[in-house]
């Protein structure tokens, strides 16, 4: 028998981690929590935020701010959908998406009459997305609470210019503790992948002392809630209730005053969750990552940078570029379709000419895809398998990605290792190009495949490292300018800036490529795998002799000033 007379039926019961339940007893303006992996931030954290906010300000717009639009109805978006339905805040009773809700719900104040990619809620609320690659999509909405989410991607200066709309209308909502607030979830930055990690600074606004206020006068309304549920269940007489009642009213005027301008924030591990995760979770991913990752992405440690130089020490921010989504594509889907990401949604990709790749085999199957237009060359989309999936797997991934490209021919470089095979039976080039040409059935495809690496000679360190300082530096004119694409290209991007140099013992310069014996999980983003797919893709015969006259030219040219 449960206390005070329950039943066990009587209680709907529902697991959250005490990091979530801290959150929904403080409930702060502003929010920003760093949290290890699995902890549930969006799924559990902003999606139960979101529902107190709509309640507590009913006919407001609040925005959703993501690095990419492609991002946010893809991925951020729909786990928050994900825990509204584990909440029992259920799609077209208490919210509804793309549509223009029912005409007996309440409107918003700000009133817009664009309702793709919106959430409008059965309190008058409409959530719009804010994404830093495409700020003109909300252009002059005015929000009164804005949310965030992986805000690691989320670069700081493009983040301020989204600050000045939110502004909503105090008149309304001056009395909320929501108002002009913000919250914002992570996990770890780690600055060395070219993380952001403004969201740290954020602890320098937090008042803790206000902080213990709010919980203690918040534990006291909750068991005066409790007090006034017991008695009304009971059938207490009317003098007790309003007693309880009054004191309740009472005291949460006091909890709405107290959290008046207050910021939380929180850095959390796993641990935390590990009732769900279990601790065989934790140990797992102790024995699997590294431990400078583990220290990040599960105990929520700040990363320690070692001092050394890169393979692609020329390699920067202005070599990755960040508007490559053609959002005429994506427009065309609603937050609930199932949205197909291809070759159609990128702005840059010239459906009409040639596409150019880069192959790496080995237990980690890499793919790096480019074309080249006038004096730039652009990588588009990178793409790998991890053993025991093979070309198979990786060809049916790049004919489905591209199955509208109109030019389906496609020019490949590799190791000149993969025609090496050969002698062994196994002829890796051919594999691949007969994956590409054939479909899993045997069917041609009519794609046509064009292997370049055919007689060509071994690249080494140097080559590929003057080429590349060459290339990314700029100072060859003669070598198109590269350009990456930020957002497709997340692998190769981690794999470059992770590329440490090294030099043997004659001074020479070498790739250290240790990483590639990483467990096969932390391939893609660890190891060197992905770069040497690129090394294949620049390193073809003309660029290399481009780079090799340019170093022949300087050296002569500093012989004679000697």
């Amino acid at each position: 028998m449960m206390k005070n007379n329950i039943s066990p039926e009587e209680i709907e019961y529902r697991y959250s981690n005490w990091v979530s339940m801290f959150v929904d007893m403080v409930k702060p303006k502003n929010l920003y929590l760093v949290g290890g992996r699995g902890t549930s931030k969006t799924e559990d954290i902003i999606a139960k935020r979101a529902i107190d906010i709509i309640y507590e300000m009913p006919r407001g717009t609040f925005g959703f701010i993501s690095d990419t639009y492609v991002n946010a109805i893809c991925n951020v978006i729909p786990a928050m959908l994900f825990g509204w339905e584990r909440q029992k805040f259920l799609e077209n009773y208490h919210y509804v998406t793309d549509q223009e809700p029912p005409n007996n719900w309440p409107k918003p104040f700000y009133r817009t009459t664009e309702f793709k990619h919106t959430i409008s809620t059965f309190t008058g609320c409409k959530f719009v997305i804010k994404s830093l690659d495409r700020p003109s999509s909300t252009a002059g909405i005015s929000t009164v609470h804005n949310f965030g989410d992986e805000t690691k991607y989320h670069k700081e200066e493009k983040l301020k210019k989204t600050f000045p709309t939110l502004r909503g209308d105090f008149v309304l909502y001056r009395d909320c503790p929501y108002f002009m607030g913000q919250t914002f979830l992570t996990d770890m930055p780690n600055p060395a992948n070219g993380e952001d990690d403004w969201i740290l600074r954020m602890k320098d606004k937090m008042n803790i002392k206000q902080i213990f206020a709010i919980y203690s006068t918040a534990l006291i309304v909750n068991e005066l809630q409790w007090k006034l549920y017991l008695a009304e269940k009971e059938k207490a007489s009317g003098k007790i209730i309003d007693r309880i009642a009054k004191q309740l009213e009472e005291w949460e005027q006091r909890l709405i005053k107290v959290r008046k301008n207050s910021t939380l924030f929180i850095t959390v591990s796993s641990l935390a969750n590990i009732d769900i995760l279990t601790f065989e979770y934790i140990i797992n991913q102790f024995n699997t990552l590294e431990y400078e990752e583990f220290k990040t992405a599960i105990l929520s440690m700040k990363a320690t940078l070692e001092v050394g130089a890169r393979f692609y020490g020329k390699l920067s921010d202005k070599h990755f570029y960040k508007d490559g989504y053609n959002y005429d594509y994506y427009d065309r889907f609603g937050l609930r379709d199932n949205i197909t990401q291809n070759s159609q949604g990128l702005r840059y990709c010239q459906h009409t000419k040639p596409l150019d790749c880069g192959l790496d085999v080995g237990n980690m199957l890499s793919l790096v895809i480019g074309q080249e237009e006038s004096h730039i060359y652009r990588i588009l989309k990178d793409m790998f398998v991890l053993s025991p999936d093979w070309f198979p797997q990786l060809g049916k991934q790049f004919r489905t990605f591209f199955s509208a490209h109109q030019n389906k021919v496609l020019y490949t470089w590799y190791d000149r290792a993969a025609n090496a095979y050969s002698k062994q039976k196994r002829d890796y080039a051919n594999e691949f190009k007969n994956c590409i040409e054939k479909d899993e059935n045997g069917k041609p495809t009519g794609w046509k495949v064009v292997l370049m690496s055919v007689g060509q000679g071994n690249i080494n360190h140097s080559e590929e490292y003057n080429l590349m300082n060459q290339m990314m530096g700029e100072t060859n004119p003669k070598l198109p300018k590269l350009y990456i694409d930020k957002f497709e290209c997340p692998h190769l991007s981690s794999s470059l800036k992770l590329a440490p140099l090294k030099k043997d013992s004659k001074g020479n310069i070498k790739k250290d490529k240790t990483s590639e014996k990483l467990s096969i999980k932390r391939l893609p983003f660890e190891s060197t795998n992905m770069s040497d797919a690129f090394k294949y893709l620049m390193c073809r015969l003309k660029y290399l002799r481009l780079a090799k006259h340019r170093q022949a030219s300087s050296s002569i040219g500093g012989i004679g000033l000697m």
